[in-house]
């Protein structure tokens, strides 16, 4: 039983607690929600044709051979792409539509202290998870993303350095943009629209990274509408991101 109460403390309450706090009955269909929705949708759907390296190698094809590093360009623009149409355009978005700051949708350190433990626990439980599936070849087959993180530390660091600032695009785009955006219309049911295309995104990738996707989306959308702020996951995904790298670079 006091298990069971744990786990209502963490999900229905808090879920509650969030319908409470965000959600504004009297708001109906409107422009600014249709208009978000679509914006976002155009921003998924642009950045998958154009942001990915495979689209930057049509385009620049042999012409990046005589640059330092050459196959390394095609995943810092990756990660630009990202920073762009999930960071930046949405900022401006939020700036011209809703007349709002970044602050407002959860782009702030105030607040993640109020469940610093909650953060620490979920990286203590993901990391033996992650030192797991280590071992598997799925899982060194891909990761890191650029093959050639491990050349060198110039390489890493260069390399890491853009996926770290990557996963603060997602995080804002994801539990920041739409989280914060939608929870006017929809109260705590906008964590589980949200992670949808959360999870679509990690298409690809081993399937269990992929289904634990679900899980990991929908506790950082709630401590993020919790904390009014996205930087507690940023931490999480980040570390969590550069230790699969580390672990696979290792067992190679």
């Amino acid at each position: 039983m006091g298990i069971i109460n744990l786990i209502r403390r963490l999900t229905i309450e808090q879920w509650l607690a969030i319908d409470a706090e965000y959600l504004q009955p009297e708001k109906k269909i409107d422009a600014k929600g249709i208009g978000s929705l679509v914006f976002m949708a155009l921003m998924l759907a642009i950045r998958r044709y154009y942001g990915r390296a495979s689209f930057f190698r049509a385009v620049f094809g042999n012409g990046i051979m005589s640059w330092p590093f050459p196959n390394l360009w095609a995943y810092l623009y990756w990660s630009l792409s990202i920073f762009v149409f999930n960071f930046l355009i949405p900022a401006l978005f939020i700036w011209l539509v809703f007349h709002e700051g970044i602050r407002d949708h959860g782009f702030t350190l105030k607040g993640i202290g109020r469940y610093k433990w909650l953060y620490l626990a979920m990286f203590l439980v993901v990391m033996p998870l992650v030192l797991i599936a280590s071992r598997f070849p799925a899982f060194i087959s891909k990761y890191p993303l650029y093959r050639g993180a491990g050349n060198s530390w110039t390489e890493f660091l260069i390399y890491e350095s853009g996926y770290g600032l990557s996963f603060v695009a997602l995080e804002f785009f994801f539990r920041g943009f739409m989280l914060f955006t939608m929870a006017r219309y929809l109260g705590s049911y906008a964590i589980f629209v949200m992670v949808i295309p959360y999870m679509m995104i990690h298409f690809g990738k081993p399937f269990a990274e992929t289904i634990g996707s679900i899980i990991a989306g929908t506790a950082l959308g709630t401590m993020s509408l919790r904390t009014r702020s996205i930087f507690g996951g940023v931490l999480v995904h980040v570390l969590i991101a550069w230790s699969m790298d580390i672990l696979a670079i290792l067992a190679k």
